[in-house]
């Protein structure tokens, strides 16, 4: 998850008194202004009804492929922290994004993005150039530390909009 959406969502919300009924505490002038602005940080997404599904196919692929890279790198524990970081943020993200949008279809998510992260991998060199270990093993540490903080953003967020993080299927 994106620490700069994060910080957008967190900083840019004002809360409405708690509706045990609501999704999310979220009035209906901040939805859709959550979502244009959500939406707008990726380029080639336009930021009309139903693009929160776009981006988060944009956004599962690209974990999953920082993920597969560190596994195929031999960086196994790095990878199984993304992963787990992975597994705990997005159903708060999943959630959020249905509250500011449409619902999103986390399964069929998952399986566009691993689509697409399985086509780029092919079209890479195999194994793991030394050049991509390099690049890496710099990487990593910032992507488990971005991840680490999304997560507690992410949980913040919810407690302050009243979001259930959506079950996995």
């Amino acid at each position: 998850m994106n620490v700069r959406l994060i910080s957008i969502l967190a900083s840019g919300l004002s809360l409405i008194a708690s509706n045990a009924e609501a999704i999310c505490t979220m009035n209906e002038i901040e939805k859709p202004n959550t979502r244009i602005g959500v939406c707008r940080q990726q380029p080639g997404i336009a930021s009309g009804f139903g693009c929160t599904s776009l981006l988060m196919k944009e956004q599962v692929a690209d974990q999953f492929q920082q993920i597969e890279l560190a596994r195929r790198c031999g960086f196994n524990a790095e990878a199984d922290k993304l992963e787990k970081f992975y597994n705990e943020t997005t159903p708060y993200v999943a959630s959020l994004y249905e509250c500011i949008d449409t619902s999103v279809d986390l399964g069929d998510v998952e399986k566009k993005a691993k689509e697409e992260v399985a086509k780029k991998l092919i079209s890479l060199a195999p194994g793991c150039p030394a050049d991509l270990k390099d690049k890496m093993a710099k990487r990593l540490p910032k992507l488990i530390e971005i991840d680490e903080k999304s997560l507690a953003e992410m949980k913040d967020l919810a407690v302050k909009i009243n979001l259930t993080p959506m079950p996995k299927k």
